[in-house]
């Protein structure tokens, strides 16, 4: 039975199953729920990749671009600009905190998050063509 590894390190072991969620050693991983999610960080199944050798954590995963705007104070012309927007490409299964993280923006600057419009938290995983806007906690929009 093989091993699939999540972005964040974690390895999904079938000789040991998951514990945590109920399953029992000997469960291959095709034959988990879909309901089953990553036990350190929440990931779903679906951004598993097989293991093979040691991969980095981001080995075999298909990415996703997003459009990023910052307002007043979070403003950088190389990272996150206002006027058009900066377009920025992220692992599938990334959210908003892995965003941030990439842009390399204290998360206490942040007061609101915006992804399509829409006001959001920072686990707020991200798809292909999302639009981000990042506000501060103090300044203009």
């Amino acid at each position: 039975m093989e091993k699939y590894q999540c972005r964040c390190q974690y390895v999904y072991d079938p000789e040991i199953g998951d514990p945590t969620q109920a399953i029992p050693p000997g469960t291959p991983f095709e034959k988990l729920p879909d309901t089953w999610v990553c036990p350190l960080c929440g990931l779903e199944k679906k951004f598993f990749v097989k293991k093979e050798g040691k991969p980095t954590s981001e080995s075999g995963h298909p990415t996703i671009k997003v459009k990023v705007k910052c307002f007043s104070t979070l403003r950088n012309a190389e990272k996150c600009d206002f006027k058009d927007g900066t377009e920025h490409e992220l692992f599938e299964g990334s959210n908003v905190h892995d965003l941030v993280e990439k842009l390399e923006i204290p998360l206490e600057a942040i007061m609101i998050v915006f992804v399509n419009h829409k006001e959001v938290d920072f686990q707020t995983v991200l798809k292909n063509g999302d639009h981000v806007a990042l506000s501060p906690k103090t300044g203009a929009m």
